[in-house]
């Protein structure tokens, strides 16, 4: 089993993580921006807008979007403060090398090139090219991607590439293109606003997806009943009108037998449409 480098005291003092840090310019910006940039957030897949402020070519700070139609200004933490992040003292500069005892220590830009492409090398060279696979992100561009891929399979000469999104929202988008056509939801979440019935199974929308929150809280204000499927007493069961704390695994045979219901209801409404298309006709 590994073990660590150096005490964890040790570690947090040079790497954090510091809570209090608060910007040079402060949490709001201290001074005028020369620019707001409208962009959208880069964390979950609602992007929602954002105004960023720009200053000496630097983001310093961020403003609501109120006009932006999803989220009509509102922001989660992760957004208000993602932009904190870029001069982040606890943000990683330079490649570490974890020396035992001692802790990691910074190396140069081209030792760690050299390094990284000596063990990819002596990996393949032992066991194959196939021996080494790579992980890419979802919240990558379209370039970057395609760029990922073409190193996979251009200079690592690897089949194995894969994307964190094989652990998402593959099996969704498949469910998606099958059922309607599209391999992603099929209608706005403005929709949701005039729903009579919602069911969230195994999405902890509350915590990830905060600012949908506020279209099922318009629905329950139009009289939508809220149904939670989760193991966990999350955020959004405390307010449901039920609350089914299924067991781990238990989702699949509550799905099925739903399936198996509607099934049998379109069963009979088929046996009864000979006998309604003759009522029909004697009028």
């Amino acid at each position: 089993m590994a073990t660590l480098p150096t005490t964890i005291d040790e570690i947090i003092a040079q790497f954090g993580p510091h809570k209090a840090y608060a910007p040079q310019a402060g949490f709001y910006g201290s001074h005028e921006p020369d620019s707001l940039v409208k962009t959208h957030c880069c964390y979950c897949g609602m992007q929602c807008g954002i105004q960023l402020k720009v200053k000496e070519n630097k983001v310093v700070g961020f403003e609501p979007w109120m006009e932006f139609p999803f989220n009509e200004g509102r922001l989660c933490p992760k957004g208000v403060e993602r932009y904190l992040q870029n001069n982040h003292p606890d943000r990683l500069l330079a490649p570490l090398k974890r020396v035992e005892g001692k802790g990691f220590q910074q190396v140069s830009w081209d030792y760690a090139m050299d390094k990284t492409v000596g063990e990819i090398k002596r990996i393949q060279e032992a066991y194959g090219n196939n021996a080494f696979a790579m992980l890419s992100g979802v919240s990558l561009t379209n370039e970057k991607s395609y760029m990922i891929g073409k190193f996979a399979r251009v200079a690592l000469k690897t089949a194995n590439l894969d994307y964190n999104g094989r652990l998402c929202m593959v099996s969704a988008g498949a469910g998606n293109k099958k059922a309607f056509g599209l391999d992603r939801s099929s209608n706005s979440w403005a929709d949701l606003a005039h729903a009579e019935v919602i069911i969230v199974a195994g999405a902890n929308i509350s915590e990830t997806f905060p600012t949908l929150t506020h279209y099922i809280w318009r629905a329950r204000d139009n009289g939508a009943k809220l149904i939670v499927v989760d193991p966990r007493i999350i955020p959004l069961a405390r307010t449901a009108d039920l609350h089914l704390n299924v067991i781990p695994g238990g989702d699949s045979a509550l799905l099925e037998q739903c399936l198996r219901y509607w099934l049998t209801m379109i069963g009979s409404i088929t046996n009864l449409l000979p006998i309604i298309q003759a009522v029909f006709r004697k009028q």
